[in-house]
Parts: C-alpha cells; structure tokens; sequence
C-alpha cells in the first residue's frame, strides 16, 4: 500500500467517524428528550393512579355511608374485640361518619338495635364494673359452644373427659 492510499483510507475513516458521531449526537440528543418525555409520563399517570385510587376511596366510604344503622352497629361489633356500650358504640360510629341527626334520639335506636341483635343472637351483653351492659359480638365458636352447651353435649363431654 502506497502513502497517499494510507492518507485516503484515513480521511475516508475520519469522515466516516464524524458521520457517526454526528448520528450519535443525534440519538443523544433523541434519548435525552423521551428520557423527558418518559419521566413526564410517569408523574401524570402517578397523578392519574392517585386521582383513581382516591375516587375509589371515596366510592367505597360512600357504600358504607349508605349502610343503615343495624349494618353499622353490626359491623363496628364485628370489627372491635372488647364489648362496646351504647354510648361508645354511638361515638364509633359517628368516627366512622355514619349521619345519626335524622335521628331525634341516636342513643335510643342504638338501644332498640343492641336489643335486636341480642335477641337475634348475633351479640351478647356483658355486664360491667359500673352496673352498666355492654354488647359483645358473638364468634361462630361463641355461638357452637352455646349450642352444645344448650343440648347438654358439652357437660357430657366434660363428664365423659373426667370419667376418663
């Protein structure tokens, strides 16, 4: 190979990089901008997911809002371990912004709701220090334990368990 073909070649290869390079600060610059375009992106449907999971929020306490207040007071019994009052039973419900003022007298139809489901045998009242009830959401295993003990199985298991 003679010199000026070394020169040639050269020149031809630093054209060819210059050519590249120009590509590449082209595709640089492509990438730098849907690099923004992607974060931008990104925020909006982080904004949007947000705005959807509030409505869905705000959807879901409206239903609840909407349960008369058997369903609440069922519920909140339901939810809580210890046995409630009828006054904190009323002041867990009102937290829960379950609108009462249609009510002349909330207290009272707490009372007529707690009697209800006594008698429905969903709750159980559990007498306190202070002389006044308390209502305790009654488990499954609360109400099979009371059935056996209704038919006398369970004292005969207890017997039959001793005997043994």
């Amino acid at each position: 190979m003679r010199t000026r073909d070394y020169h040639r070649t050269l020149y031809e290869a630093k054209q060819d990089l210059a050519r590249h390079l120009v590509k590449r600060q082209k595709l640089d610059e492509k990438i730098a901008r849907l690099h923004a375009v992607v974060s931008d992106l990104q925020n909006l449907c982080a904004e949007l997911d947000r705005k959807h999971f509030e409505r869905s929020i705000d959807r879901i306490t409206k239903t609840h809002l909407k349960k008369g207040i058997t369903e609440s007071s069922r519920a909140m019994l339901e939810e809580k371990f210890f046995p409630l009052t009828p006054g904190q039973l009323k002041r867990e419900l009102e937290a829960r912004k379950l609108d009462l003022s249609r009510y002349s007298n909330p207290l009272a139809v707490i009372h007529t709701v707690l009697k209800r489901l006594v008698q429905a045998g969903e709750v159980k009242v559990v007498s306190q220090k202070d002389g006044k009830n308390a209502y305790q959401w009654l488990s499954t295993t609360d109400k099979l334990l009371s059935e056996l003990r209704q038919s006398g199985q369970l004292n005969q298991d207890a017997d039959d368990t001793e005997n043994t």
